[in-house]
């Protein structure tokens, strides 16, 4: 059976009683507030109010995915049994801030990329996902307005740099007639190599000022090639990088420090 991130975190941190609250013998029934610090992106929201929910707890008000919010917003609001208000805030809030994170930064690095190119696709690598989190994690960067790339192993077909390394060869041969064909070239070289019989080409940890030469080569040999650029890339940077090709593949978004969104519970 599947256990959800909401579901584990309860579990975990959790796991008999919450001892502070029952030696207080608090009881009776509060409010729940969370309020946002800084701007962010919504994501995620409509689970944490499913998770509510389940716990007998009634959801007045929650933000819609994807508003954007400005210091002071109330994300969500949400009354109930205070003892239960008291043991959910923390998870509820260690979840919302790090999802809210990922579909911020996604914003910012999307409308940093469009500002020089207004075509291009901001991937994020999601098999670099935290474990658990993954389904999670695509909504915030779909919310966010990126894209992803890779959901799992099963769904797209990405010839990396391993593979052609234990394969010995160029798989010039290959065809798909379900998938597009993703290569990631070990050098400039294999890169104009694939471009015949690939659909994609990742070049990866090219450096901005190498990939103007690099691509023009490459459409040249293949107009109907789309051209990526993945490896290291930071938020800062993309730019330098949007200028030239079709895709930026990044994973850093899923890393951006937690937002501060701060908890207010009350009795009422």
């Amino acid at each position: 059976m599947q256990i959800y991130p909401l579901e584990l975190g309860l579990q975990e941190d959790c796991p008999y009683a919450d001892i502070t609250t029952e030696l207080l013998g608090i009881q009776g029934q509060g409010r729940l507030k969370f309020i946002t610090r800084e701007e962010a992106v919504v994501t995620g929201i409509l689970r944490l109010k499913e998770f509510f929910e389940a716990q007998k707890l009634v959801v007045l008000f929650w933000q819609k995915s994807r508003a954007l919010l400005k210091p002071g917003d109330t994300i969500i609001e949400v009354i109930g049994d205070l003892k239960v208000l008291l043991k959910m805030w923390r998870i509820s809030q260690t979840y919302l801030t790090a999802l809210c994170a990922i579909a911020t930064e996604t914003r910012k690095v999307v409308a940093a990329a469009r500002a020089v190119n207004p075509e291009i696709e901001i991937v994020v690598a999601c098999r670099k996902a935290h474990l658990g989190m993954r389904q999670e994690e695509i909504e915030a960067v779909e919310d966010g307005g990126g894209l992803y790339h890779r959901n799992s192993l099963s769904d797209t077909v990405l010839i990396t740099q391993n593979h052609l390394q234990v394969l010995g060869k160029l798989p010039i041969d290959i065809k798909s007639f379900h998938h597009k064909i993703e290569i990631e070239p070990r050098n400039e070289e294999e890169a104009y190599q694939c471009a015949s019989f690939a659909d994609v080409i990742l070049l990866d940890h090219f450096e901005p000022e190498s990939l103007q030469i690099v691509v023009q080569k490459l459409k040249h040999l293949n107009s109907r090639l789309k051209v990526g650029v993945a490896g290291g890339i930071q938020a800062s940077r993309v730019k330098e990088f949007a200028k030239f090709v079709d895709i930026i593949v990044l994973s850093s978004v899923l890393y951006a420090a937690p937002l501060d969104f701060t908890c207010k519970i009350e009795r009422i």
